[in-house]
């Protein structure tokens, strides 16, 4: 086919649809950007070249955006704002693992509903051609994982659908947004040619049939199915198989191939065209090829493609290359050899996790053992494939690709150790003990068991972890589960995730914080947050996203407030009665320290940073001048009022960087001289309490 300098609108209905994976094109490469207007940037280029679709959200980026202080939820809801300014159809994509969802731990059934509304209120639409394409897949291929999601996506469609009917008979618009519910089918070669083997292409057809008949149980239909190759094991012949047997359920059917191995990545992608699919995804230079996908221009170019808009592709290539620089230049995947990244996509480990296990196997196989990469490599295929075996082959892809890789590299240090000092990850003992879910053989619909001697060695391990005094199994900060393999499943069983805790320190937040908080999400965001929030991370995380833009902020007013006094001179007494009469003057003018507070907030939430200095003058002038019209004295003495605002004004701002600052773990007198520091805690603290003590104002508040 011909690629024409603009994308046609009126291409045929069967041209296979190109996908860009913006997300998973970062998170493969490890290179960044959640910049609003980069991102909103690219979104209107993207709509430009001509992709079908746009994956911009979930998987890994969840964490990564929260660990970087933005909002996940309102980086979908920038994006779908940007899209629809431009007027285009450009549905955003987001991947859903599950019963995990956005985490790495099965989530109780009310916790997967209200985040599945959180991205479809980000990024929804009505119009189902135009709204938000969530992907589910599961690690394990484990349909019961996916039952919840599935099943509550069908069942907001079918509501929406029914909703949005009523509407237009009374002549209103249709407002209830829909979701275009994708399944993915995690990849893995087959075992072996039997056409009943564990990962054969029946495997994949019955699991499909599977997911088809929950979506049908609910009352409606899934949307599409997805081929997630996570690692380039997707051969053309396999591929030439497995695309018209998956197309004749009935459903689109799309392709995600990671070009670990571009050669044999794009020949899959090729003869999954000329074999039928739907659709194919591709990431764009200078993030693509490497542990990414093949780039767009490997692609477009191929009979059958949807046509693009050539130039708008070279200008997107000049956006990317200018917001990631020296960045994608640097890129960790790309730098390991060759032979290494084909060795471990031999193995089935994904691109994406291949410059963290190589780090790994540098770091702590090398050295303890004595070794090069290379006999590193053999020592880590060797212990991989016997755990692999004990577990019965588990597809390699997140989380159970992070979690087996780690263990194989802690069975090779137990090697090195003593059996005291032996180390077994917790994430390993719960795979094992079933809280992940069931590897079946969807061919024959047989349960495919962990070996008895590894479950027995898991249960000796967990049982040898005391319990705490919370009744939990703690290691090293650690929590281990209970020595027992799970008789149920685990997407039936409750779990507590202390919603009324987190809505509790969320609600004081907001209380203490309510612009800031606002600014960076709703409440039921940021609860969702809270509770899906990256392994380890405390409390604070989404604590100092919230608070630390207005920390920053407060220390630019701070400056520019000290900025007003002559040689930032702060004048800590004229004479004690007059600082305090002075002090009462202005706080009764200003609304006590509500009024300060009110003022404040406003310069820490509108404007330019360069507009505070001659915003605060002005605040200060509507301040003064009714009282300098009404009392001679103070009209007299304007100078030393307004000294005195300033300094008044700049030690509530300090008190309220303090407050700030307890919560985020950071120093309040960075910048700050000790002795104004000193000055601006004794007029705050001495002027809060006099009032206090005089019942003049509500200062209890910000006293504590």
């Amino acid at each position: 086919m011909s690629n024409h300098s603009s994308a046609s609108s009126s291409v045929s209905a069967n041209a296979v649809k190109i996908g860009w994976v913006l997300r998973d094109m970062m998170q493969s490469t490890g290179v960044w950007t959640f910049d609003a207007d980069h991102l909103a940037r690219l979104v209107r280029q993207a709509v430009k070249v001509g992709f079908s679709s746009l994956e911009i959200g979930g998987g890994q980026s969840y964490q990564i955006a929260l660990e970087n202080g933005a909002n996940p939820y309102q980086i979908l809801r920038n994006a779908k704002a940007a899209v629809d300014d431009t007027g285009a159809c450009l549905p955003l994509q987001v991947l859903l693992r599950g019963a995990n969802q956005l985490g790495f731990q099965h989530y109780d059934v009310d916790i997967q509903k209200k985040n599945i509304d959180l991205l479809i209120d980000a990024a929804g639409d009505a119009d189902k051609s135009k709204t938000l394409i969530i992907r589910n897949f599961d690690a394990l291929n484990d349909a019961e994982n996916l039952r919840v999601s599935i099943t509550y996506m069908v069942e907001r469609n079918l509501n929406a659908i029914k909703l949005n009917a009523e509407a237009l008979a009374q002549q209103l618009p249709a407002v209830e947004k829909q979701v275009h519910i994708q399944a993915a089918l995690s990849y893995v070669q087959p075992a072996s040619d039997n056409l009943e083997a564990c990962y054969s292409k029946q495997y994949y057809v019955s699991y499909a049939e599977k997911l088809i008949a929950i979506a049908k149980q609910a009352g409606g239909q899934l949307d599409s199915f997805c081929i997630k190759d996570m690692s380039g094991q997707l051969t053309p012949a396999l591929a030439a198989s497995l695309v018209p047997a998956l197309k004749a359920l009935g459903l689109p059917v799309y392709l995600h191939c990671h070009s670990t191995d571009e050669a044999k990545a794009l020949g899959a992608q090729t003869i999954a065209i000329q074999h039928g699919i739907d659709g194919v995804e591709v990431a764009v230079d200078p993030l693509a090829g490497g542990a990414s996908h093949n780039d767009i221009e490997n692609i477009c170019y191929l009979e059958g493609v949807i046509e693009t808009n050539s130039d708008a592709i070279a200008e997107l290539k000049k956006t990317l290359a200018k917001i990631f620089g020296e960045r994608a230049r640097l890129r960790k995947d790309t730098a390991i050899a060759l032979a290494t990244l084909k060795k471990l996509v031999s193995l089935g480990i994904p691109g994406g996790a291949i410059p963290f296990i190589v780090k790994d196997l540098q770091t702590n196989v090398c050295g303890m053992f004595g070794v090069e990469l290379d006999e590193a490599l053999v020592l880590f295929e060797e212990e991989l494939l016997s755990i692999q075996s004990r577990l019965g082959f588990v597809p390699l892809v997140t989380p159970t690709a992070d979690i087996i890789a780690k263990q194989t590299i802690k069975s090779l240090g137990n090697r090195q150790r003593s059996p005291a000092y032996q180390l077994v990850d917790p994430r390993f003992c719960r795979l094992v003990l079933g809280h992940y879910g069931q590897v079946i053989n969807h061919a024959t619909g047989k349960a495919v068991e962990v070996d008895a001697s590894l479950v027995s060695e898991i249960n000796n391990y967990c049982a040898a972890v005391e319990i705490d005094g919370d009744g939990l199994r703690s290691k090293a900060g650690r929590v281990y589960p209970n020595p027992e393999k799970l008789s149920e499943h685990p997407a039936s069983l409750r779990v507590d995730h202390d919603e009324d805790g987190v809505a509790e320190y969320i609600a004081d937040l907001f209380n203490r914080y309510p612009h800031s908080c606002e600014n960076f999400g709703s409440r039921d965001e940021c609860i969702m947050m809270h509770i899906m929030r990256p392994a380890g991370k405390t409390d604070r995380l989404l604590t100092q996203n919230i608070l630390r833009p207005t920390e920053v902020r407060l220390r630019i007013i701070l400056d520019q407030t000290l900025h007003l006094l002559p040689g930032k001179d702060i004048p800590e007494s004229r004479e004690q009665l007059a600082d305090e009469t002075t002090d009462n003057l202005l706080l009764d003018a200003l609304g006590d320290y509500d009024g300060i507070v009110s003022s404040i907030q406003s310069l820490v939430l509108k404007g330019d940073q360069e507009t505070i200095r001659v915003r605060l003058d002005e605040r200060m002038q509507e301040v003064i001048d009714p009282i300098c019209a009404v009392n001679a004295e103070a009209k007299n003495n304007r100078y030393y009022i307004e000294r005195r605002f300033v300094a008044l004004f700049a030690a509530a701002v300090f008190w309220d960087l303090q407050r700030v600052c307890r919560r985020t773990g950071a120093d309040s007198r960075d910048n700050t001289d000790e002795m104004t520091a000193r000055k601006l805690d004794r007029i705050i603290s001495s002027t809060l309490r006099k009032r206090q003590r005089e019942g003049r104002g509500p200062a209890q508040r910000y006293l504590s």
